[in-house]
């Protein structure tokens, strides 16, 4: 038996995860902390629920044993008892967005309780426990909150403002209402009094979230960002409120604190249960054990290395001359570099100079960069030959994807006639019949446990990364790769200096932005989105946007769940994983060298370096320091075809001058 006691950082939910890469070994793993999770207690009993791991367990109220609640494939978290501790609320994760979802605990039956296809977030009971309030974005102009009646099913609105209205809380009683509203770059603690205006009890410019109330409506404690750390504030309700400090010297998740009655608080911090009595300067440990069962010891496996061939060269010898190459290798910028590209093929990379007998491509103030890999991407519908060149206008000239099958022509978009970016095939693992060529697939990807060893072994034999867009999954098959934030896990426990046993951190494919992206809305205002009348913005998924800045995972762009049109998707996820603490050269790896490891392809593609192929980006900008400048295209080098931005957008069908 293995037995994991460490805790994670609040907020780098990436870097508290494990994912096993071989099936199930003969041995049970107990976890005694855990990561990132949130718990709620009973009302009735004191008991208490938490997630972790993806699953909903129990737990006594002085702690001890787990008991596991709800374990199925898609991941579970944020567990809400009931007033009268009969059911719990609890959200479900999907690629689409979160789901409500209730289980009677007598019974054990499990409903879905909002029955909405939109994205459903922060749900919490209405102390009569008939009514639950939520947020979402039902409108598509920012997140407001709404009530529902379970009797009837019946939805009403309860705040209109502009921007995001989050993390509803009700009173004891049932007559105020506490949320967080972002507006702008501002957010505030917001209080609605029964038959009053709504009035901010507190300002600021990082994030607040998740309001508590005190049993007696005396006060409202709230986490409050301050120097990347989230520290436990209280307003006191007095005229005018006051807010103080409770604790800055703890490591808090974002979630509620629960207060079981007005002198004692429960909560997650260091990785750990707390309880806290309200005059305590510190709390203490709630001690507990979960078996999550038999699990396989970390070990890495090596992708096979691909050979990928250059179709349809051109027979030309050129450099490509600009101020700055990014490289996709070296840390930095270097100054006034040359590119010499022939028949397709990057030759050399020297210091600016003079070249005999050879066109120099002198394109000034401009960044050299490797052109975009998009490792898990949608197909144009209906696809024809001028979505290749709308694609290269955004820069995307390798491309991945489930979408490619027999009777697509992968090598449509390899000359000048029709360019487009490359097509490497990705596996659903389930469709591929018995008599397939799998050596021709980059990816493969299962959804589900079941009949996955003798499936799991045909692609493990080819040394194929296997991807999973569940947590859970994932543990229980093995797998190399997880696909999207949505997939990872609620309450995983860090490892780290396990003996002789090397930790092994699996790849995230980002799949991460959505409406709350920030800069979504001024990427449908840049040039090829408004050529390509590419304006309709992606739809709200996510509740909470991990922090990847600390993580050890091989982060890789990949665009597929965010829902955006290829290309553009691209793009919103380079913008989401720059919000989620990602520096400008980190990524420009995700869609670079990054992307390339992981397909097998390491100095062919998403790389400048001798011997790769030509694929290259001419930036108007600085994409390292701003990242969004990505998109400034002034042309592009696929295959070794110089194209401007020009040239491409007429080849895609459009007429209108976009100088």
């Amino acid at each position: 038996m293995c037995e994991w006691n460490v805790s994670t950082k609040a907020g780098h939910v990436c870097a508290a995860l494990l994912l096993i890469a071989q099936m199930p070994a003969q041995a049970d793993t107990v976890i005694a902390s855990g990561g990132e999770f949130s718990v709620d207690v009973s009302p009735t009993d004191g008991t208490i629920a938490m997630d972790l791991m993806d699953r909903i367990w129990t737990l006594a109220p002085g702690g001890g044993q787990a008991q596991q609640l709800i374990n199925g494939i898609f991941p579970v978290n944020d567990p809400r008892w009931s007033p009268d501790g009969t059911r719990i609320l609890y959200g479900l994760r999907t690629e689409a967005g979160e789901q409500v979802w209730e289980l009677d605990i007598a019974s054990g039956v499990k409903r879905r309780v909002i029955e909405t296809p939109l994205h459903v977030q922060d749900a919490s009971w209405h102390p009569d426990g008939e009514r639950l309030v939520f947020s979402t974005d039902r409108y598509g102009q920012g997140l407001d909150i709404f009530e529902t009646d379970l009797a009837t099913g019946l939805i009403w609105r309860l705040t209109d403002l502009e921007g995001d209205e989050t993390d509803p809380a009700w009173s004891a009683n049932g007559r105020n209402l506490a949320y967080v509203r972002k507006s702008g770059s501002d957010f505030s603690l917001m209080l609605r009094r029964k038959g009053q205006n709504d009035v901010e009890l507190f300002v600021s410019d990082t994030p607040l979230a998740t309001p508590s109330w005190r049993p007696d409506g005396s006060l409202i404690t709230f986490l409050h960002e301050v120097d990347n750390r989230w520290v436990l504030k209280m307003a006191i309700l007095s005229s005018p409120a006051l807010v103080r400090i409770v604790s800055d010297r703890e490591d808090f998740f974002v979630a509620p604190i629960i207060w079981p009655d007005r002198m004692r608080m429960i909560y997650v911090a260091n990785g750990q249960i707390m309880a806290r009595g309200f005059e305590d300067r510190r709390g203490r440990a709630v001690r507990f054990q979960a078996n999550i069962g038999q699990t396989a010891p970390p070990a890495r496996r090596e992708f096979a290395k691909r050979q990928l061939e250059l179709i349809n060269p051109p027979e030309d010898r050129f450099v490509v001359r600009g101020k700055r190459l990014f490289d996709g290798i070296w840390s930095q910028y270097r100054e006034n570099f040359d590119v010499l590209i022939e028949n397709g093929t990057v030759i050399a990379i020297e210091p600016r100079r003079d070249w005999l007998d050879t066109t120099v491509l002198d394109l000034g103030d401009v960044t050299i960069m490797p052109g975009l890999i998009d490792a898990w991407s949608a197909l144009p519908d209906p696809l024809d030959a001028a979505n290749g060149a709308a694609l290269l206008s955004y820069g995307v000239t390798t491309l991945v994807s489930p979408d490619i099958d027999v009777t697509i022509d992968t090598t449509a978009w390899e000359g000048a006639a029709a360019p487009g970016p490359r097509l490497l095939p990705a596996a659903e693992v389930g469709e591929i019949t018995a008599g397939a060529d799998r050596s021709a697939y980059y990816l493969a990807r299962i959804q589900t446990a079941t009949g996955a060893p003798a499936a799991l072994a045909r692609w493990r034999a080819l040394n194929i990364p296997i991807v999973v867009d569940s947590f859970t999954v994932g543990t229980r098959i093995g797998a190399d790769v997880l696909l999207g934030v949505a997939s990872l896990a609620v309450g995983q426990p860090a490892v780290s200096n396990r003996g002789d046993t090397e930790a092994f951190m699996p790849t995230l494919i980002s799949g991460m932005a959505d409406a709350g992206t920030l800069g979504i809305s001024s990427l449908l205002e840049t040039r090829q989105a408004a050529a390509l009348g590419h304006r309709v913005a992606p739809a709200r998924r996510l509740s909470h946007r991990p922090a990847l800045s600390a993580s050890n995972l091989l982060v890789a762009a990949g665009s597929r769940p965010n829902g955006l049109p290829p290309g553009l998707a691209l793009h919103a996820e380079l913008r989401a994983l720059s919000a989620a603490g990602l520096s400008g050269e980190q990524v420009l790896h995700a869609a670079g060298k990054n992307a390339a490891l992981l397909l097998g392809l390491e100095n062919r593609v998403g790389t400048i370096t001798p011997g790769a192929m030509a694929d290259l980006l001419l930036i108007n900008g600085d994409p390292i320091n701003h990242p969004g400048d990505a998109l400034q295209i002034a042309a592009v080098v696929r295959n070794g075809r110089f194209f401007s931005l020009v040239s491409l957008l007429e080849r895609a069908g459009v007429s209108q001058n976009v100088e």
